[in-house]
């Protein structure tokens, strides 16, 4: 805005002749990208009518036909199974004596009955080597028989490379079950419960199978193509309302008080009060003899309201006098239905959003989504914005890290001093990400092929002069001062502890399973944008405790400036957009899956298309969401002061992980 104020913007002064803004300053979902013209049409002819449009006002002016809501298209495309996927559906079934799996493009098609013993073949079999389960995710095909749809992304850590994708249809559309595979990978966990609660396929064989984001006794499952929230208007935007009558009405009035709240046939208001959450009962018998002393279990919940959480989360743990002998994490109390939303809007609506998953990463976000439409629509970015994209990236990565270092140190009782070195930091690359995008925080940066805004020569030099003098000297100052501290290492070496094994079972991604030894890193082994062009090495430490998770941020970061510095010199003039210039596209029927490695892990992003401008199916795979399937085991045996230490070094954000 050129350090205009707000009351000096053009748009902002009512008493000034304006030229017309294409996009309402209230935001894309007011207004239909495709009668632009005839907004802008509309305007010069009021603006020019004047006297005219006052003598005219008592005559009633003919109304434009709404435009007739149509349900969306079930999505189809060409399923012809690639020679590998038929090749390797073949090599299963005739392992296993059995008609288990049908080969659909490159996706293997499951039969329920089957589902573990093909998962273990994938997993055990050598030259497969499939013990890393990314994604699991359900897809509601209404219309189509059978109904539902779950969908898993496999990869082998030792291989590396794209994903083998298993899909698995529940034969009832009434009660949709399958099997669980958290036997084969616990990754699972987490994610079978949100299946479950979004859509309301139950998984049989496993713990906990209750819902996860949704309270107990929520009526329905959000994420069903048949379901209609409160206020729900229509199933995608742009919605008929909006235009061309042009008006728009307050939410609060569409649906009143008690309009869109469904009560119980036996709820009275009178008698009703919240019901108390039922724990485990703990026996006698369970008195355990602890160094001499026989003490018993208690259950104690840190949170939801707890500074020392990072957001509004919950644990239940199971305490043995100070030691942890079980805990629960118990989410959702930030959900907002990120994927619901996502499936409503447009695809280039869903931009903004991205930036709202993670507050700290929000060009990561972006570049994670931009890269999935990218790839199904085969659009490609020019090189400028491909540098570009990367330098956010890698900043980002810089102050994620940076950032969790100084609160890390919060959470064991530094109590601020350490985070005002990270935060200084970080302000000033805010300072460049607001010049270059507007924004600090919430930056909506990146688009379809490209970058939404070119960054000056002047720009380019600053950031120079950041990542080649000011950020090392930043991160020398900090592991000078806590690297050696005595504090930080008796409260973090051997705390929170996991074998690699047991990281790769629970789907950990990130700095954590790099921690223990792993170098297993997207950028290296599934390289995206142009990352293959830039020398940088993938550190890695061996005892995988919480100490080597603060110092993994320290190497990556150090990391990170390596690519920075490189990417600025390389960096050339250039077009920063590629591709056709719309307001909004049309993605191909299809499906993709496209991740990339944010600071905290795997970012991934699936959709299903059917051709129009609004996704079928938008999904976002959070690595904390993922990486919080460890906590249990690695708080267990530690104390109740180490769960908030463990905790804060898988470096979770709620609203990433509830979404």
């Amino acid at each position: 805005m050129k350090r205009e104020s707000i009351k000096d913007l053009r748009w902002y002064k009512k008493d000034e002749a304006n030229e017309p803004i294409p996009v309402p300053v209230l935001g894309p979902d007011i207004f239909d990208p495709r009668d632009i013209p005839l907004i802008k049409q509309e305007l010069a002819e009021r603006r020019a009518g004047g006297a005219e449009e006052e003598a005219a006002a008592d005559e009633t002016p003919a109304k434009r036909p709404k435009r007739v809501v149509k349900p969306p298209k079930l999505p189809q495309w060409d399923i012809t199974p690639t020679d590998e996927a038929q090749a390797l559906a073949e090599r299963i079934n005739q392992a296993l004596e059995a008609e288990a799996v049908t080969a659909e493009k490159d996706t293997l098609v499951v039969a329920p009955e089957h589902l573990l013993a093909v998962g273990a073949y994938l997993r055990d079999e050598p030259d497969l080597d499939y013990k890393y389960l990314s994604n699991v995710t359900g897809v509601d095909y209404l219309g189509r028989t059978p109904r539902f749809e779950v969908v898993y992304h496999l990869y082998s850590i030792n291989r590396g490379g794209g994903p083998l994708v298993l899909k698995a249809r529940p034969t009832d559309d009434e009660n949709p079950t399958l099997p669980s595979v958290m036997p084969l990978w616990g990754s699972a966990d987490l994610q079978e419960r949100e299946v479950y609660d979004l859509y309301g396929i139950r998984f049989t064989d496993r713990p906990r199978m209750k819902r996860i984001l949704m309270w107990e006794g929520f009526r329905g499952h959000p994420m069903r193509k048949d379901f209609e929230e409160p206020y729900y208007e229509e199933p995608v935007k742009p919605f008929t309302s909006r235009w061309p009558d042009g008006f728009h009405q307050r939410i609060e009035f569409k649906n009143p008080y008690n309009k869109n709240v469904w009560y119980p046939d036996d709820f009275d208001p009178e008698t009703w009060s919240s019901p108390a959450e039922v724990l485990e009962e703990i026996e006698l018998s369970q008195v355990e003899n602890i160094a001499g002393m026989r003490t018993d279990r208690i259950k104690v919940n840190i949170g939801p309201q707890h500074p020392s959480t990072h957001g509004v989360f919950r644990m239940v743990v199971t305490l043995e006098g100070e030691t942890i002998v079980d805990l629960e994490p118990i989410l959702g109390y930030l959900h907002r239905n990120h994927e619901k939303i996502g499936e409503r809007n447009g695809w280039l609506m869903n931009m903004p959003y991205t930036d709202r998953l993670d507050y700290i990463t929000s060009m990561a976000n972006n570049l994670g989504y931009a890269l999935l439409v990218e790839k199904m629509a085969g659009i490609q970015v020019p090189e400028r914005a491909e540098y570009l994209r990367v330098i956010m990236a890698e900043l980002t990565r810089v102050v994620s890290h940076l950032w969790l270092v100084g609160f890390l140190l919060n959470d064991l009782g530094a109590f601020f001093t350490p985070a005002l070195y990270a935060i200084e930091a970080r302000e000033r690359i805010l300072d460049l990400f607001e010049e270059a995008s507007g924004s600090r925080m919430m930056c909506n940066y990146l688009r379809f092929g490209g970058v939404a805004h070119d960054v000056s020569e002047d720009w380019l030099k600053r950031a120079a002069f950041f990542v080649r003098e000011s950020l090392p000297q930043t991160i020398d100052e900090l592991e000078a001062l806590l690297s050696k501290n005595e504090i930080l290492l008796a409260r973090t070496k051997g705390v929170g502890v996991l074998p690699p094994e047991k990281l790769i079972y629970y789907g950990v991604t990130g700095p954590q399973l790099r921690a223990a030894g792993i170098p297993y890193d997207i950028r290296k082994v599934e390289p995206y944008s142009i990352y293959d062009r830039f020398d940088f090495e993938i550190p890695t430490l061996s005892n995988g405790d919480v100490y080597d998770r603060y110092l993994m941020r320290i190497l990556e970061a150090r990391q990170s400036l390596r690519i920075l510095d490189q990417a600025l010199k390389q960096i050339e003039p250039g077009e920063i957009m590629g591709g056709k210039s719309a307001y909004s596209i049309r993605v191909p029927a299809g499906e993709a899956y496209s991740r990339i490695e944010s600071p905290k892990g795997e970012l991934g992003f699936y959709a299903v298309s059917n051709g129009s401008g609004n996704p079928w199916r938008y999904r976002v795979r959070s690595p904390s969401f993922v990486n919080l399937n460890a906590l249990p085991e690695m708080c267990k045996g530690n104390k109740v002061a180490d769960s908030i230490i463990i905790l804060g070094a898988i470096d979770i954000v709620l609203g990433e992980v509830d979404r």
